[in-house]
C-alpha cells in the first residue's frame, strides 16, 4: 500500500483526523509539564519508609509509563522496580513494603484493576493514577492515593499525563533524587522537537514527517539500545501499530545480536523490498560496547533492507533523551496512518476485544 494523503495538506489532514490525536501530541511538552506539576502537587501518598520494593501495574498506553519510569529511574534506584502488564497472579515479594502504582487512562482497564485488588490483599501501599473510572472508586474505598489526570484524550496520547505524575510522586516520597532540572531540559528539548515536526512544517523540513514517508508501504522494524532506546523502541513498534494501524516489530541490543541478527541471512530477496530498519540510538548515553554493537551490526546487516534509518536522541538527561525519541516516532506513526488516508484515533479491534470479553 502507498501513500494517499499528502501530509502537507493540512486540510486534508485534520478531516482524517477525527479526533485530533495529532494536536494532542503536538502538545506533548505542555503535557508533560502539567503531569510533573500534578505529581509533585499529589496529596495522601503513602509513607516510603520500608519500602523494599516498588511495581507499576499498568496495560497499553497506560503499562507504557511504567516502561519509561524504570528506564529512567531506575539506576538511580536504591529498590528494584517492576512492570506488571497482567491480571496477575504477582511475585510473591510484593507485599506490605512495596510501593504500587495502578495506571490506567481511563481507570477501568480489567487487567489492572484486577492486579490492584491481588496488590490490596497483600498490603501493597498503593496510588492510584487515572481520569476516573473504578481505580478512582477503588482508592476514594481502601483510601489508596489516587492522582486525577484530565480526561478526554486517547490512552496512548497521554504519556506526559501518565508517566510524569510517577516521577513527581517518587521525588515526593524520596525514593529518588529531585529531578527538576531534568524536566525543565526535557520540557524544553521536546518544545524544539514539537515545532520541527509540527504538521505546518513541510515534508522537506519536518523530521517526522520524512521518517514517516520512508516507512510508508513497508515494514518497519526497530531497534533499540538495552535502556533508554530500547524503551522508544517498543514504544514506536505499538505506536505504529495503532496509530499507523500497519505491522511493525522491534527488538533491543545487546539481546538480539544473540539471535535475531542470525534471521536476516535469508529471504533477502523480500526483505530488500519490504523491510526497513530503524535504529534509535540514546547518545551519550549507550554503552560504549553497545555503540560498537551498533555499528557491526548495521554493517551486517544493512543491504537485507529497502532502508536503514538512525535516529538519535536528544537533549543530555535521560529523561530527555528517550521523551525526544518518544515524540518524533510518535508523530511518525501518526503520519503513517495519514499517509494511508487512515484515521489514527480510533482503535476498532481493540474495541471489539473487549466488548466481546465484557460479555463472557
Amino acid at each position: 500500500m502507498t501513500a494517499s494523503v499528502d501530509l502537507d495538506d493540512l486540510n486534508e489532514l485534520a478531516r482524517v483526523d477525527s479526533e485530533d490525536v495529532l494536536g494532542a501530541v503536538e502538545r506533548f511538552a505542555d503535557q508533560c509539564r502539567e503531569g510533573w506539576e500534578i505529581g509533585r502537587a499529589a496529596s495522601g501518598l503513602p509513607d516510603a519508609d520500608g519500602v523494599d520494593s516498588i511495581v507499576v501495574l499498568g496495560m497499553g498506553g497506560s503499562g507504557v509509563s511504567g516502561d519509561v519510569i524504570k528506564a529512567v529511574v531506575e539506576p538511580r534506584l536504591a529498590v528494584p522496580l517492576r512492570v506488571i502488564k497482567s491480571y496477575g497472579p504477582l511475585p510473591e515479594w510484593v507485599g506490605r513494603n512495596t510501593l504500587v502504582f495502578a495506571v490506567s487512562y481511563s481507570g477501568s482497564t480489567e487487567e489492572t484493576v484486577a492486579a490492584l485488588e491481588e496488590a490490596r490483599e497483600r498490603g501493597g501501599r498503593a496510588v492510584t493514577i487515572s481520569s476516573g473510572g473504578p481505580l478512582a472508586d477503588m482508592a476514594r474505598r481502601y483510601g489508596f492515593a489516587h492522582i486525577q489526570i484530565p480526561s478526554g484524550l486517547q490512552p496512548r496520547a497521554s504519556l506526559g499525563y501518565l508517566t510524569l505524575p510517577i516521577l513527581g510522586a517518587l521525588i515526593q516520597v524520596g525514593l529518588v533524587p529531585e529531578m527538576q532540572d531534568d524536566v525543565d531540559e526535557a520540557v524544553q528539548v521536546l518544545t524544539d522537537v514539537q515545532e520541527r515536526c509540527h504538521r505546518k512544517r513541510s515534508k522537506t523540513e519536518n523530521p517526522a514527517k520524512d521518517l514517516a514517508s520512508r516507512i510508508v508501504g513497508r515494514i518497519p522494524v526497530v531497534y533499540g539500545g538495552h535502556g533508554l532506546a530500547a524503551t522508544a523502541a517498543y514504544r514506536f513498534k505499538c505506536d505504529l501499530n495503532e496509530y499507523g494501524k500497519t505491522p511493525a516489530f522491534w527488538n533491543v541490543l545487546p539481546e538480539l545480536n544473540h539471535n535475531e541478527v542470525v534471521g536476516w541471512n535469508q529471504l533477502a530477496e523480500v526483505t530488500r523490498r519490504n523491510v526497513v530498519l530503524i535504529l534509535l540510538r540514546s547518545t551519550g548515553q549507550e554503552h560504549e560496547r553497545i555503540s560498537l554493537r551498533f555499528e557491526i551490526t548495521r554493517a551486517l546487516i544493512e543491504d537485507q533492507f529497502a532502508d536503514v534509518i538512525e535516529l538519535p536522541a536528544e537533549g543530555r538527561s535521560p529523561l530527555a533523551q528517550l521523551l525526544s525519541l518518544v515524540l518524533v516516532t510518535q508523530l511518525a506513526s501518526i503520519y503513517v496512518g495519514l499517509s494511508y488516508g487512515v484515521d489514527p484515533g480510533p482503535v476498532e479491534v481493540i474495541q471489539k476485544l473487549k466488548a466481546e470479553l465484557s460479555n463472557r
